[in-house]
């Protein structure tokens, strides 16, 4: 009776242990990876956050360029204001048009003339483009022209 009882205990302990090993399996077969909506949810906040951080660079670039074609414009500007003085510029058209090279960019130049009522004294309308088309503008700046 003690030799069948002590058989009905290592029995019941061996059942025991294959429930408890068969329970544990059981729960790591069903925490075995993520859910579909674990997933999904992952997925939409890196979405979210690749979509924010493309904006932010697509705006920044486009203000880099804005900012170079300021600069570019204003050089421009500056370099022929400067040689219309030094060469007297009194042209006798109404219109004179030019290209300027600056560095690595050159300006595309328009310059529209209108009298200013004073003898001796014009006004002059200074359009500066990127292109030779006229289509991106770098800027448009007033000049008066005295006559040598």
């Amino acid at each position: 009776c003690l030799l069948s009882r002590g058989l009905g205990d290592v029995y019941k302990r061996q059942v025991g242990q294959r429930r408890a090993l068969a329970s544990g399996v059981a729960a790591m077969k069903r925490q075995r990876g993520f859910t579909l909506l674990e997933v999904t949810v992952a997925l939409g906040i890196a979405a979210t956050l690749a979509v924010m951080t493309s904006q932010v660079l697509r705006q920044r670039l486009a203000v880099q360029q804005s900012v170079q074609q300021h600069q570019l414009g204003a050089l421009c500007a500056r370099e022929l204001e400067a040689r219309f003085a030094v060469e007297q510029l009194w042209p006798a058209q109404n219109s004179l048009t030019g290209v300027l090279v600056q560095g690595p960019g050159s300006c595309h130049w328009q310059l529209q003339m209108q009298g200013t009522g004073v003898r001796d004294l014009r006004r002059a309308e200074l359009s500066l483009f990127a292109d030779g088309e006229r289509r991106e503008s770098l800027g448009l700046y007033q000049l008066f022209l005295v006559r040598p």
